[in-house]
């Protein structure tokens, strides 16, 4: 093992949910953000869909949660849906006021209907880049952070636990050492496994490394 190093947190990941997860840490923690590429290669940067929310004068959170339980036909988990339902306004005001760039017709946001949406609820970002929309505008934000480090070129290789307890995890370092990394909390922000199936649109960071570090 060639060194060591300490933190609060570690997040392994640098997509939507490990960037929102290093912001939603804080500015006092001394938080490591792990990428196995450079900290813009996410999966997010390739998602073109728009996001739904019922912020419109015509729409309501009720009705944006009925569309969805009807679209999933059952297979939705109704408190999850109620979550993103409910969360959903406040979490796109964040981002607007973070400064990211929604689609807008002057001063006023563009929504349009598409799917099971029975309301024009569906907010873009350059058209077809809100992934890489949000993706950004969260980087911006964490790389105002004083104590946030970033750890690209990276790849978390196993968890490291002591009496039952996530204690940190072993990870390869840009030149192929080998190093540990310690904290209080290791949060897995890995994104999908579309690289397991012989067809697919994930990018080929995909590889599903957070649940086979669960696993392991």
């Amino acid at each position: 093992m060639s060194e060591s190093q300490s933190a609060d947190f570690i997040i392994v990941g640098s997509g939507i949910a490990g960037l929102r997860a290093a912001l939603a840490v804080g500015a006092e923690a001394h938080t490591l953000v792990l990428t196995r590429e450079a900290v813009s290669d996410s999966a997010t940067q390739f998602a073109q869909g728009g996001i739904a929310v019922a912020m419109g004068e015509d729409d309501t959170v009720a009705l944006h949660e009925q569309d969805t339980l009807a679209a999933g036909a059952g297979l939705s988990s109704p408190a999850a849906v109620k979550v993103l339902v409910e969360e959903g306004p406040a979490a796109i005001g964040e981002l607007l006021d973070w400064g990211a760039e929604f689609d807008r017709s002057g001063a006023r946001l563009e929504r349009t209907r598409e799917a099971a949406h029975s309301r024009s609820r569906i907010l873009h970002a350059h058209g077809d880049s809100t992934g890489r929309e949000i993706a950004a505008t969260l980087a911006r934000v964490a790389a105002g952070l004083p104590r946030l480090q970033w750890m690209p070129h990276g790849r978390a290789m196993r968890l490291l636990s002591e009496r039952g307890r996530i204690t940190g995890l072993e990870c390869t370092t840009p030149a192929g050492a080998r190093m540990q990394l310690r904290a209080e909390a290791v949060l897995l922000a890995t994104g999908g496994l579309g690289q397991l199936y012989s067809e697919t649109t994930n990018p080929g960071i995909a590889t599903g490394d957070g649940p086979a570090l669960a696993y392991g």
